[in-house]
Parts: structure tokens; C-alpha cells; sequence
């Protein structure tokens, strides 16, 4: 099928890196004639067709998607000229993870904190948030980039609330340059933390047996007036031994 016009040359775009659902724009040649001649936009291999916003054959406002490639063309595809080419690309960045404490001026989704892991029943307390800083000591971060640490742990994660947790790949990423007394030091926090949990469990558990106890026997003391009525075919005076009220008013 020919062609009318010559295909979109992408020659700019701005800015040329950036993280997923930042806001582009692309400049060049033969963009289109309309907002209706634009039928396709890639960027980094994801479509990026319903963010776009045509402007005019040498301009077109986006916003860049959840790309799997890291860095890639921008190709433009018009009814008129066909898939174009590019002379620039565009470098996928990896959104930095924002923790629990830090600033921000945008909303965090705090269901990423979350323990997933309370969906099935483990135990784990349905809002216990991941803390920032386990360890107790000073973090540094690794000069290792993130995508070397993927292939090097494939698989794995250095999210300590995590099913595939890593603790390499943790210690290498926020402690690589940490010093043998620092991390024996570490070591001596997480004792004493675990040891700090295990013994407000306990107290929790040891507080909460009386109160358990005295609603057992409440129950139990009306259970027992209850029974006795039926029996009775009606109210009887009885003294039910664990709250010490008359059986009508303790079920």
C-alpha cells in the first residue's frame, strides 16, 4: 500500500531518562496530520498510544509506560507514512523506593510495606510495617547497579518481608563498605529485637489469661442457667455462681 507522506522521523525527545508515567516530549518530523492519523507510539518497546497527545506534525506529548526493556527507540506510526524510525532513545530508569519516613511530594502506595505474606495465615500481624533500617546501623548504599544485583540473584529479592528474601543480596546493597565490628554490631541488634518481640508476645499472652478466664467462666455460668430454664419450662431462681446474678439477667 503506498504512502502519501514520508514516514515520522523521531529526532528529540525531553526528557531523554526518566521512570515509568513520566511526562515526554517527542519531537520530529512527520509526526502526523491530526490526532486521528497517530495509531501507534512506542517508547522502550511499550505502547504509549492512550497517554498521547498529538500537537502537531513536529510534536507529541506522552507519558512513558512500564517498559521491560531499560533503554529503546521511540517509533512513531501514522496512517499517512507508515512506522517511522528514530534517531534518539529513551533511558527507562528504575523508580527509587521511597521508606516509610522519607519526605515525598507525591502519594505512596503504603500497601507496598505491607507483609504479603498475611494473606496465609502465618501469624503475622495484618499492618506490621517493614521497618527502614533492621539492622540498627549506619546504610550504605552499593555502587552496584540494580539490574547487576537481578542477574546476579536471579529470582531473589532483597526485601526482607519477602518469600525469595536474599540476605546477600541485601548486605551487598546497603552494606557492602560496612565494617566486621558494624555488622557483629548488627547481628547484636537484630538478637536483642527478636528477643524484645518474644517477651511482649509473652506478656501480652500472660495479661490477657485472666480476662480470658473470667469470660470462660461466664459463659459456662450461663450456659448453665440456660439449660436449667429449659429444663424448667421457664425462669427459675437461680444464682448463676460465676457472674452472681439471677439467671434472668446473666443470659
Amino acid at each position: 500500500m503506498s504512502r502519501s507522506r514520508q514516514p515520522p522521523l523521531v529526532t528529540g525527545i525531553s526528557p531523554n531518562e526518566g521512570i515509568p508515567w513520566t511526562k515526554v516530549t517527542i519531537r520530529g518530523e512527520n509526526l502526523g496530520t491530526g490526532p486521528t492519523d497517530l495509531i501507534g507510539l512506542t517508547i522502550c518497546g511499550h505502547n504509549c498510544l492512550l497517554t498521547a497527545e498529538w500537537m502537531s506534525a513536529s510534536k507529541i506529548v506522552c507519558r512513558v509506560g512500564q517498559a521491560k526493556n531499560d533503554k529503546g527507540d521511540i517509533i512513531v506510526t501514522t496512517k499517512s507514512g507508515g512506522r517511522g524510525t528514530s534517531t534518539v532513545s529513551f533511558k527507562l530508569l528504575k523508580p527509587e523506593k521511597i521508606g516509610i519516613l522519607d519526605q515525598s511530594a507525591v502519594w505512596v502506595d503504603e500497601m507496598n510495606y505491607y507483609d504479603m505474606r498475611t494473606d496465609r495465615n502465618k501469624g503475622i500481624p495484618p499492618l506490621s510495617l517493614r521497618p527502614a533500617n533492621p539492622l540498627g546501623i549506619e546504610i550504605e548504599k552499593s555502587k552496584f547497579s540494580q539490574k547487576d544485583l537481578e542477574m546476579l540473584f536471579h529470582g531473589m529479592s532483597a526485601d526482607f518481608t519477602s518469600e525469595n528474601f536474599s540476605a546477600a543480596w541485601y548486605l551487598i546493597e546497603n552494606h557492602s563498605n560496612t565494617s566486621f565490628e558494624q555488622l557483629r554490631m548488627a547481628v547484636a541488634n537484630l538478637k536483642r529485637q527478636a528477643n524484645k518481640k518474644s517477651e511482649g508476645s509473652l506478656a501480652c499472652v500472660k495479661g490477657g489469661l485472666s480476662t480470658f478466664f473470667e469470660a470462660q467462666d461466664a459463659l459456662s455460668g450461663s450456659s448453665h442457667c440456660a439449660i436449667i430454664c429449659i429444663r424448667e419450662g421457664r425462669c427459675v431462681e437461680y444464682r448463676c455462681h460465676s457472674c452472681r446474678h439471677i439467671n434472668a439477667r446473666c443470659w
